[in-house]
């Protein structure tokens, strides 16, 4: 499935069913864990980071590189926010 622009949706590579990984990390439960990642950093900052910068941290076990870097330039501002304002949901 892809997004705006071609830009790959989410679910290409994400799944939301806890410990069902697909090429990148499960996002179940990634609100709590991205409030964790970083030290300094909150949920929400971690999030945007790893939307708009996706190798600025690897969670462990994957590589850099794979994760699609182009949605800083394929979503709005908006799209963006309602994205991190989703994942935040996923506790």
């Amino acid at each position: 499935m892809l997004g705006p622009n071609l830009a790959p949706g989410c679910v290409t590579c994400h799944s939301l069913e806890p410990g069902m990984n697909l090429v990148g990390p499960s996002l179940a439960g990634v609100a709590g864990l991205a409030a964790s990642r970083q030290p300094g950093m909150s949920a929400e900052q971690y999030l945007r980071q790893s939307i708009l910068d996706p190798d600025a941290y690897i969670v462990e076990d994957y590589i850099a590189g794979v994760m699609y870097a182009k949605y800083a330039e394929d979503l709005t501002e908006g799209e963006i926010n309602d994205l991190v304002t989703f994942l935040l949901t996923l506790k």
